[in-house]
Order: structure tokens, then sequence, then C-alpha cells
């Protein structure tokens, strides 16, 4: 049952990819990119009060100050990614993103072995390697799809960490405060819909401050140049790009909660469930993006798919 999770999860971040590339067209700069993405995690917001509600969890809500402190992480590095993709993929090629984001899965999996001495078995790193080949192989590698400066360098593993810190922020929360046994449980039990709405909180909390940051710097900008500083062009929203972005919510909120439900529930490992992950992503989209965009299969992407199918295979069985 818990690779049945992992496969929803994967089908509504394949939901979510194809929602982002139809709003992608609507996007004019940064700004828009920002508040896009703020409107979708306030949506999470909304969709994880709804779900606090239905399961009768809010007499969960007041939490202690650590558990708060996971949540914080998790939120900040949700933040974190959603801003880093976004500037990274400005300054480098897709081959450099997908790599370094493909390695953040790794993260989460390193941090486990260090502070709760989990092993990291050389299957599953074989495994990884044939996602990681993948990875490359299906964003087109050549000599020229390095990242081109140090700042796009910087972005790349600003967006990885953030990615892998959202994936151990999931791990710390199921050691601590999912009723596992071990020597690293606190006794407390809080809902899987609890760690989800206040992680969207603190990630909103930190968009919006980011968002803020760019507005006011903008505004201050056209003041300096003799510009019109109005409100409705940092605020830009087109009507119909909301059901996408409400969808790209719905699906974001799933996929997370069901990882995290992988993780606790089933007992999934962090080195098996996040490499799976990222690696059948790299499958589903490029599946989307043939049958739904155009892009013609190439021996790049038969090639690739395979591998990855066969990193994801291994690091299943072995």
């Amino acid at each position: 049952m818990g690779y049945v999770t992992v496969a929803i999860a994967l089908f509504c971040l394949t939901v979510k990819g194809y929602c982002g590339k139809k709003t992608s067209v609507y996007m004019r700069d940064t700004g828009d990119a920002y508040l896009f993405n703020l409107t979708r995690l306030l949506f999470c917001v909304f969709i994880g009060a709804v779900l606090i509600f239905f399961e009768g969890a809010y007499k969960n809500l007041l939490v202690e100050w650590k558990m708060l402190a996971i949540c914080a992480l998790s939120g900040a590095a949700n933040a974190a990614f959603l801003v880093g993709w976004l500037l990274a993929i400005r300054k480098n090629a897709m081959v450099s993103v997908d790599v370094s984001l493909t390695l953040g899965s790794l993260l989460p999996s390193a941090l486990c072995f260090v502070f709760f001495d989990r092993d990291i078995s050389m299957p599953k790193m074989v495994g990884f390697a044939f996602i990681l080949v993948a990875t490359v192989i299906l964003a087109g590698y050549s000599k020229r799809t390095v990242g081109s400066s140090i700042s796009g360098f910087t972005l790349l593993v600003f967006a990885a960490v953030g990615d892998g810190l959202s994936g151990f922020a999931q791990q710390l929360y199921k050691e601590f405060y999912t009723g596992i046994e071990g020597k690293y449980s606190t006794g407390i039990i809080y809902p899987n819909s609890v760690f989800q709405f206040y992680t969207y909180i603190f990630a909103s909390a930190a968009l919006l401050a980011v968002f803020g940051v760019y507005w006011i710097g903008n505004v201050k900008k056209e003041k300096r140049t003799g510009g019109a500083a109005k409100k409705s062009k940092y605020l830009y929203m087109p009507k119909n790009v909301l059901l996408h972005i409400f969808v790209m919510a719905v699906c974001l909120f799933a996929a997370n909660y069901l990882q995290t439900a992988a993780a606790t529930v089933y007992g999934i490992d962090s080195q098996v469930l996040y490499p799976i992950v990222k690696g059948g992503c790299l499958i589903t989209v490029n599946l989307v993006a043939m049958i739904f965009f155009n892009e013609k299969m190439t021996w790049r992407s038969v090639v690739g798919s395979l591998t990855a199918l066969a990193g994801i295979v291994i690091m299943s069985i072995l």
C-alpha cells in the first residue's frame, strides 16, 4: 500500500507539472511568479484548514515549540525551493536544474544518516545513480548546459537544498511526532494534516515576505526613475489562470500529504522515497510533454525513461 501511495503522489505531481506549464505562459516577470506561487500556497493553507476541520484535528492545533520549529523548517524549505527554482531556471540550463534537484533528493538520507544513524545501503545508491543518469539523458545533456556563473551555481544549490530540507523536515516529523517507536519519539502524536497546515502557513509567510521586498524595491525604483507605481502592475492575476493555480495547490498539498504518509504510516525510508519520487517524475513529466505539448519521442526520452525505471526498480526491491 505504501508504493500505491507514492504512485498517487506521483500522479498529483504530474498534474501539477501540467498545470504549471499552462500557467507559465501568463507570467510576465519574476514578480508574477512570486504572486502566482503565493496564491497557490494560500490555497494550500485553505485546503489544510478544511482537512483539519473534517478530521477533527483542530484539537491538535496547539503544538509544542519543537513541532512548530519543524513546521517552520518545512515551510521555509518549501518557499526556498519555489523561489530558488524560479531564479535558477532563469540563469541555468534545464539539465543543471534537473541534476541539482535529483542530487538534492539524497539530502534527507544524508541528514538522517548523520542525525538518526540510518545506514545508506549500496543497492540504494546504485539505484540512485541510475536515476541521476536518467536525469542527464532526459535533459539532453551537452557541454554547453552547465551553469554559466557563480550566481547561477549558487541558485542551483539554493533550490536543491530547499527541496532536500523539505524532505528532511518530513523525516523529523516522522521521528518525533508520529508515535513511531524509537529513541527519538516524544510520545506525542500530531496528525499529518496539522503538519501540512502549519507547513503552508510558514511557507506562505516566507513567500509573502519575499514578494513584499520585491514589490517595495520595484516601487522605489520606479519613483526614482519617474515611473508610475501602480499596485495593479504587481497584483496581476488573470481569471483564467486561477483554476490552474487552484488545481496545482490541490495537487501540491496532496503530493506532500501522501509523501509524508508514505514515510510515517507505511515506513518507506528516505533513501528510497525521495529518489523514487524524483525518478518517477522524470518519466511521467516526459510522457506529459509528448502527449499534451507535442514534444516528439526521441532516443533520449526512451533511454532516459527506461534508465529511470530501472533505478526505481532497483531501489524498490533491493
